[in-house]
């Protein structure tokens, strides 16, 4: 240990450097898991989507149309800023985010995090992870997004 500070002493630009990245690091680190909320396996996200969860597709249509998870809304992330005002009474419900494989959606919860909503969880390796499990999948465009009623 003492031959550490004794390095420190004699190089203090390269120890006041590591200091300084060590603790950039660890803000990026802690600034990134608060602000994409948490994220979720398919089998936490089917007890989730049990308990009333909202399910977001955020893809592109025309991959929404390919498969999707059951009830799941299409919103484009592309949209999300735009059309979050559709998802306002879901504010304080769970909100299950997903896209193909974890990283879109992962940018997603994040944004509907600093739009207000408080549960928000990123499904752990998109809508490949839930088809690793066997998980039902439907396909077409049909989403309560979608439906004239409005719900």
């Amino acid at each position: 240990m003492e031959r550490l500070f004794e390095y420190a002493a004699n190089h203090p630009l390269l120890a006041g450097g590591l200091v300084a990245v060590g603790i950039v690091v660890i803000a990026n680190e802690v600034r990134h898991k608060l602000r994409a909320g948490a994220s979720v396996s398919p089998q936490e996200a089917v007890g989730l989507i049990n308990e009333g969860a909202v399910v977001l597709d955020v893809r592109a249509a025309a991959q929404f149309e390919k498969g999707h998870v059951l009830d799941a809304r299409n919103l484009p992330l592309a949209d999300i800023d735009s059309r979050a005002s559709t998802l306002e009474r879901f504010k304080e419900s769970p909100v299950v985010v997903y896209c193909d494989n974890g990283m879109s959606s992962q940018k997603a919860a994040g944004t509907l995090k600093g739009l207000g909503f408080t549960r928000v969880f990123n499904l752990r390796g998109g809508l490949g992870a839930w088809r690793q499990e066997n998980l039902p999948v439907m396909k077409g465009a049909k989403s309560k997004a979608r439906r004239k009623d409005g719900e």
